[in-house]
């Protein structure tokens, strides 16, 4: 129900065709009700938070940002953390450390990813500033939050907004009506407006902002990822993906060359045996399916393609400046 509904709504938003009025009708008790989450807070934050989100429903392509965020301010001396809401898990009123090997059903999918990719300290909470508050005590001199856009208790020192080139924002209407969590407008009061590039064509829907690119990685055997064993091109896959954005990922794969038959799921979707019982094989997801995937028995051949998000050096240097000057006022 919940997946056919997301297809129902994805399929309205991100098109031509017009918006029954009993969704439109919605939008007012939306704006109502979201009004006080649209005011960032002003305090000062205890150190650099970094605030990486969107305005839309459904993926963009933060969680590689975030990523590449941490590698790239601890090459440069610093002591950065992660926090997240942890969105997936059962979730927890108390911060709970993130690790490689912690469960996503209890942390949530993403987490799990970060805490392997971004080489730093995790924790998510659902009060992000008891998780602020963590990543501070555990020695963070930085704080990247993934998502938070729409999380005004949250202080914050600088908003990244990440936007799907391929998407867009859709019909540009509020949520239920079309795909956005907050205006459009929001985008002009940001530090950072980042397009992921849709392809190696560039192809997508123009919007304001700085480009940046996804580059696959060499995929790997799920549970394997050191693995010699050559990686099967030529075969045809089940394509299987739980992310906000499956066509980005179908997008991708049909840019790599590769034949596949797409298998999507509802985002973060918990996986279990039976969803594949009809797929032959072999498997190729995306690194935020296989945190998940990794502890289901009987799967067929599972292959994983990672991505990371390549930063624009003015991007960089913009977010190494802020962090600098931050300190140095300290």
């Amino acid at each position: 129900m919940k997946g056919r509904l997301e297809r129902y709504l994805t399929g309205l938003w991100y098109s031509q065709r017009p918006v029954p009025m009993w969704l439109r009708a919605l939008v007012p008790v939306y704006r109502a009700a979201a009004a006080s989450r649209w005011r960032p807070s002003s305090e000062c934050p205890p150190c650099p938070v970094i605030v990486v989100g969107n305005i839309t429903v459904g993926g963009s392509g933060k969680t590689p940002v975030v990523a590449a965020l941490a590698r790239l301010l601890a090459r440069a001396g610093h002591a950065p953390a992660v926090i997240s809401r942890g969105y997936g898990g059962r979730g927890s009123d108390a911060p709970r450390a993130v690790t490689p090997s912690s469960d996503p059903r209890d942390v949530g999918d993403e987490p799990v990813l970060l805490a392997r990719r971004a080489g730093c300290a995790v924790w998510v909470c659902r009060d992000r500033r008891a998780a602020l508050a963590a990543a501070r005590s555990g020695g963070a001199d930085v704080v990247l939050s993934d998502d938070g856009l729409q999380h005004p208790r949250l202080p914050r020192s600088y908003e990244i907004c990440v936007v799907d080139g391929l998407r867009g924002l859709g019909n540009g209407c509020l949520l239920p009506a079309g795909p956005l969590r907050q205006p459009a407008d929001r985008l002009d009061s940001v530090d950072q407006v980042l397009v992921k590039q849709a392809g190696p064509d560039g192809a997508g829907r123009e919007t304001v902002g700085t480009p940046f690119a996804v580059a696959p990685g060499r995929p790997y055997r799920l549970c394997d990822e050191d693995s010699a064993t050559a990686f099967p091109a030529e075969s045809e896959f089940d394509a299987v993906c739980a992310i906000g954005n499956p066509d980005s990922f179908f997008s991708l794969l049909e840019a790599l060359g590769y034949r596949f038959r797409p298998r999507a799921f509802p985002d973060h979707h918990d996986f279990a045996e039976e969803d594949f019982s009809e797929m032959d094989g072999p498997l190729i997801v995306t690194e935020k399916d296989a945190v998940k995937l990794e502890r289901l028995d009987g799967l067929p051949e599972t292959w994983v393609l990672p991505i990371e998000a390549g930063l624009p050096d003015d991007v960089s240097g913009a977010v190494l400046a802020h962090v600098r000057e931050f300190l140095r006022h300290e």
